[in-house]
This record gives C-alpha cells, sequence and structure tokens, in this order.
C-alpha cells in the first residue's frame, strides 16, 4: 500500500470510529495545498490516484465511500486561511495538508478548537509540534532531524562556518534556527544568513547571491522551497 493510500485510509478509519458505531455512506476529507507548485502538483496526483483506490475496494471501508474536497492556498497565508475555513463548514473530518509551514501555524489554532485533524505532507518547522498543537500530525520529518545531519556532515569535514540561505517565512526562519542549534552543539556557526523575501523574483534572488559570493564562508546551506530552489543558480 503506497504511503498517500495509507495516510488517507488511516484518516478515514479515524473518521468512521468517531460516528459512534453507525458507519456512513460517505465521508468527507478535505485536502489543502497550493494547485501551482512542484509539491502541490505531485500531492494532488498521489491524493487523488489514493482516493481512487480506496473508493474501487469495498473492503477497505466497508462500503463507505471517500469523497475528497480540494483547495488552493495560491502560496498565502491568508488565502490559506480562508480556504480552511471553508473546508472545515463543508463537515470534512479530516484534513490533508498543508504543504507549507506558514499556513500550518496559523490553521492549527482553529483546527484545535474544531477537533479537526490536520495530518501535512509536507510542512517540516520544527516548531510546529503536536505537543502545542493536538491535532496537528505530519508524515513527513521534521527539519530538526534534517538539520542534526547537516551539522554532523560540516562536522565531519570541519567546516566550522557556513552560510544559510533561505527564505523569510516560518519554514526558513524555523529550519535554519535548527540549524544554528545543531551546528552550536558541533562546535560550529552560521557566519552569515542570506534572507529571501516571499515571493521573491529572479532578479532579487540573484542580487542575494551575489553578496553570498563576498562572504568568507564558502559552503552553503539552502533551505528553501522547491521553487524557489529551482531560480538559485
Amino acid at each position: 500500500m503506497g504511503a498517500a493510500k495509507l495516510l488517507a485510509l488511516c484518516l478515514v478509519l479515524a473518521a468512521v470510529a468517531w460516528t459512534e458505531g453507525q458507519r456512513p455512506r460517505a465521508v468527507k476529507v478535505g485536502a489543502l495545498f497550493d494547485y501551482d507548485s512542484t509539491i502541490g502538483r505531485a500531492a494532488q496526483l498521489a491524493i487523488e490516484l489514493a482516493v481512487d483506490d480506496v473508493n474501487a475496494d469495498r473492503s477497505v471501508l466497508a462500503g463507505t465511500k471517500m469523497d475528497l474536497i480540494t483547495a488552493d492556498t495560491n502560496c498565502s497565508g491568508f488565502v490559506g486561511t480562508v480556504q480552511a475555513l471553508q473546508l472545515m463548514e463543508k463537515n470534512v473530518v479530516a484534513v490533508v495538508g498543508p504543504q507549507s509551514s506558514v499556513i500550518g501555524h496559523v490553521i492549527s489554532h482553529f483546527v484545535n478548537e474544531l477537533h479537526v485533524p490536520l495530518l501535512s505532507f509536507a510542512a517540516t518547522d520544527p516548531t510546529l509540534s503536536a505537543t502545542e498543537y493536538s491535532y496537528f500530525l505530519r508524515s513527513t520529518v521534521s527539519d530538526y532531524f534534517q538539520m542534526r545531519a547537516i551539522a554532523s556532515i560540516a562536522s565531519y569535514y570541519q567546516w566550522k562556518e557556513v552560510t544559510a540561505i533561505f527564505v523569510d517565512d516560518d519554514y526558513g526562519r524555523g529550519g535554519v534556527s535548527a540549524l544554528g542549534d545543531a551546528l552550536a552543539a558541533k562546535r560550529g556557526r552560521i557566519s552569515y544568513k542570506a534572507v529571501i523575501p516571499p515571493g521573491a523574483n529572479t532578479d532579487v534572488i540573484s542580487d542575494i547571491l551575489f553578496k553570498v559570493n563576498m562572504m568568507e564562508s564558502r559552503v552553503l546551506v539552502v533551505h528553501v522551497n522547491p521553487d524557489t530552489g529551482l531560480r538559485i543558480k
């Protein structure tokens, strides 16, 4: 069973359990992501195929149908919040997403109040934890572990200083903060932080990279989303 199918199945099984023994004819599951992004396009296909697989096999949910409702966050915290609220109004039992740590921070507050599980496949900010947000789960690895691995690589090669390139949002700041802590534990440090504004165009990114080129550290740690990363050359 694929990861996406397992993810969707777990959500629906939980939803069925909440119906106090009454098996519904259908359950609504929301999906929240950016339609026009590298991760979003891949996620949409995977989620839709997973739903098709579950609905095609009646033994999985014993005849209960899974209805998928998707919403486009458009890489915006405001739009993502509005779309998440609209999903809640449609009585979804759980939401797959969001893909953004920024949106994850915002909507985790009210899904806690509404008791709707939020299962993200791409929000990696270490400060998004189940300890603080009891209805937030993720099927991906926190940046806390990724940054510890990067710090270990730096320590192995005896790189004491690195330059961090990141986007100025919750995802970027949370990851780089974890990197700083991990490097400090290995007696290293971030010597320069190159901050890319959210939504920056190629010219802005090129100017930032030019400044990075002037820095003493020749070890660069790039912590950005795939769409921004494709413009870093």
